[in-house]
């Protein structure tokens, strides 16, 4: 049994789900929702019955929806699409639970349908395990894994389709077995209703309903019935919700079903073969109706139908013709816009490079595109659709050569295992964590260190302690015998690594640590740049397993190891790292996205006394939509992609960019990097200094400030200069080198935990040039000894 240490957090969260009253009924605000396209194989949503839940269109009135969690079919019905909403689909965060228009078949109630012979509902430990799913030949099948206490996994198959018999739709749900050292029972229905017998048919059940008849029929298994259990007993169910019926925060709905209740329940017995059953499921309107169709049914196993050609594939997208760029950036980075091909809607979560130079990117409504010939003219790029369906992604890394997606409900490892260009394998790598579907539910990452260990980042935005996992970096390591290149085969250990995240929303990894940007608001001052390491507590409140102690805050906070000036950096987004000179003069330093100001920031860290630190720059602006991912490519030029939606709101024009940044091969007259020292800085320049400017004291200001901790949404820079005991900060000394590439600052009255603000009033190079910019912020967590 693979060792997933988080999976006991979903139990505690169902107990405190007890514990919440059912919200007062609202009139949902009224939003057109979005609808997928009829041939999309499938989409993850959150549902009320389930927020993992994956909806399969059956036919294109059809549909099913599918429990990730407690591996059960929760709705069938038919009609329209999923109603899809939130600010992917409808532009706004007022509703994100996902619902349908049409008529409810049948489902099953909020319970797990598998159990074993001799194993207590009260046993500790996981009982099962979903592995992911897969569309290969058209058609969608649920791959998950059964835990019986001291046996080996058992893997099971669950593929679902529909036929046509007569007139009724008929739900076929076809089970593929791994050998059995154990009787398994599997609860094929849960209804309300009444249990009927179907006379004169083999292995069929019927439940009579308050919408006809529901034939149920069993085959593949030998002498196999179904086995009606009956209960008037409440069963209580944790549904999905919205605050006062509208969102965008979350409300846990406890429902308690006190009406009469049929299990239909299957015995598998065990067998050291590999086994097959079907059950198929249709609704009639009578008895009599019932009866004649489950005799139709009934029989041994029929072959399977010929895989139909389905794909979420299109024909490779070419860019806007009507497009005309007008470069951006300065004259030393220019910034190109790529024509976006009016058919996509490029709201980009998250972007990496594939090992043959191609760009994947995956977007906001559930979409990774692959994008050909990125290194070339934006104008000729090709862009091709590689997934969809996926549930809001908030990020993506390619790692060996695999594609993974964070979205909110898991991180998934993508594979096209038949070579057509378009994945068909979504292997859950880890979804344990607590997920409600809340708007503020966002989750980010993969994080990628040495080892290859992944960590996902949860978002803590208002926190509710009992949801799991709620502003926290998950360390997700992969089993001893992982290779990575069977699909399904793998397991993976999730861990709690750290907490106290508000809104993450860049990372990266920097010289071997792991970092991430965080968003300001309640708890968080200002946007910052965290270096993430273990048992660490950042500043947000944060959900179980932290203490109940820091529900409200704790000021014995990890600081970050650099502050971003809220004039400047209003929405911290995505981290690349400058890979080389071909970029410019600050190769190895972090860049980071800004997005309201659409732009990008530099950050040069260093170590001081064992811990990072260091100042922020800035440095190009003018993109064509709000920065969210950043991307070094194997060409050294730096990739922006952007958007705009909803209330995410932006200073640039367009709803959705893929932007590029070039170094135009003259270099800036800049801060190139800043370095603490016991009684001030070295200032190093990308050019030589005029000395006389430069070494002249009057020439440089200082002003230091720090932050509030408390829960208010915007705490101000406070502790300016005449709030600190002591004498002021200020520079006392300027001494050039001999090179002049770099001062010497001696600055009095630097507090530590302090920001440090420089500026070089009137220091110019020694062609008479002045800086590109003048300002640099330092986070001065730790003075050097020495």
């Amino acid at each position: 049994m693979p060792c997933l240490v988080l999976a006991s957090w979903f139990l505690l969260c169902v107990t405190a789900f007890a514990q919440v009253p059912a919200p007062k009924t609202a009139t949902p605000a009224l939003i057109q929702p979005a609808h997928d396209a009829p041939d999309l194989p499938f989409r993850r949503a959150p549902m009320a019955q389930s927020s993992r839940s994956i909806v399969v269109p059956l036919a294109t009135n059809v549909h099913l929806a599918f429990d990730a969690l407690l591996l059960r079919t929760h709705t069938v019905w038919q009609g329209e699409p999923l109603n899809l909403y939130g600010p992917p689909y409808t532009g706004t965060a007022a509703r994100f639970v996902c619902d349908y228009t049409g008529t409810r078949l049948w489902g099953s109630l909020a319970r797990g349908p598998w159990s074993f012979d001799a194993v207590s509902a009260e046993s500790d430990g996981p009982h099962t395990r979903f592995k992911g799913h897969s569309t290969r030949g058209g058609a969608t099948a649920f791959v998950y894994e059964l835990y019986p206490p001291g046996d080996p996994s058992v893997g099971v198959i669950e593929s679902p389709r529909l036929e046509r018999v007569g007139e009724h739709n008929v739900i076929i749900r076809r089970f593929d077995l791994a050998p059995l050292t154990r009787r398994v029972r599997f609860n094929a229905h849960d209804e309300l209703g009444d249990p009927v017998n179907l006379l004169g048919a083999s292995g069929a059940q019927g439940i009579r309903t308050s919408s006809g008849v529901l034939v149920a029929v069993l085959r593949g298994l030998p002498g196999g019935s179904f086995i009606p259990l009956v209960s008037t007993a409440p069963v209580t169910e944790f549904l999905v919700g919205e605050r006062d019926g509208k969102g965008p925060y979350s409300a846990l709905i406890t429902n308690n079903v006190a009406s009469r209740k049929v299990s239909l329940r299957v015995a598998v017995a065990p067998s050291e073969q590999p086994q097959t059953f079907e059950i198929a499921t249709a609704l009639c309107a009578d008895l009599n109706t019932a009866s004649a169709l489950a005799k139709q049914l009934a029989g041994p196993l029929k072959p399977l139908p010929t895989a139909r050609s389905r794909t979420n594939a299109a024909p490779v997208y070419l860019p806007d013709p009507d497009f005309t760029d007008k470069p951006g950036g300065d004259d030393f980075y220019a910034i190109e816009h790529f024509p976006i091909p009016k058919e996509l809607k490029l709201t980009v979560a998250g972007m990496d490079f594939l090992p043959d130079g191609n760009l994947a990117i995956a977007t906001y409504q559930g979409e990774v595109f692959l994008i050909e010939g990125t290194a070339g003219d934006p104008k000729a790029a090709k862009w091709h659709r590689y997934a969809s369906g996926l549930n809001e992604p908030g990020g993506l890394r390619v790692i060996g050569g695999a594609i993974y997606v964070m979205q909110k409900c898991e991180l998934t490892r993508l594979r096209d295992t038949d070579g057509d260009g378009v994945a068909d394998v979504f292997e859950c790598v880890s979804d344990a964590w607590g997920y409600t579907g809340n708007y503020h539910s966002f989750a980010t990452g993969p994080l990628v260190d040495e080892s290859g260990v992944l960590g996902a980042l949860i978002t803590g935005h208002r926190t509710m302690p009992e949801i799991t996992g709620m502003g926290w970096c998950l360390k997700i390591t992969p089993h001893p015998n992982n290779t990575g290149e069977v699909p399904f085969a793998d397991t993976w250990r999730t861990d709690p690594f750290c907490s106290g995240l508000r809104v993450p929303n860049g990372f990266g990894e920097y010289r071997g640590d792991l970092f991430m940007t965080d968003n300001q608001g309640h708890w968080i001052a200002a946007n910052k740049l965290n270096h993430l390491q273990a048992t660490n507590f950042y500043g947000h409140p944060s959900a179980w397993p932290a203490p109940p102690a820091q529900f409200n805050g704790d000021t014995n906070f990890t600081p970050p190891a650099v502050w971003f000036p809220y004039a400047w950096v209003r929405s911290v987004s995505g981290i690349a790292t400058v890979g080389d000179v071909r970029f410019g003069p600050f190769a190895g330093q972090m860049l980071v996205g800004e997005f309201q100001n659409a732009a990008v920031f530099r950050v040069a860290l260093e170590k001081v006394n064992g811990r990072w630190q260091g100042a922020v720059f800035p440095f190009v602006k003018g993109f064509a939509s709000g920065v969210n991912r950043l991307a070094y490519g194997p060409d050294s030029r730096l990739y922006v992609g952007g958007l705009r939606m909803g209330h995410w709101t932006s200073i640039a024009p367009q709803p959705h960019s893929l932007d590029r940044v070039t170094f135009k091969g003259r270099s800036p007259f800049e801060f190139k990097t800043v370095s603490a020292r016991p009684n001030g800085f070295v200032v190093a320049f990308t050019q030589p200094v005029d000395a006389t400017l430069a070494g002249n004291p009057e020439n440089w200001d200082a002003t230091q400030y720090t932050y509030a901790y408390d829960g208010k949404h915007n705490a101000p820079e406070k502790d300016r200069d005449e709030k600190i005991p002591g004498p002021p900060v200020r520079v006392t000394h300027a001494a050039v080198a001999d090179d002049r590439l770099s001062v010497r600052l001696t600055v009095e009255g630097m507090t530590p935990r302090h920001v440090i603000m420089l500026r070089a009033l009137g220091v110019k190079n020694s062609r008479g040039e002045e800086l590109r910019n003048d300002t640099v912020h330092y986070t001065l967590n730790q003075v050097p000894k020495e």
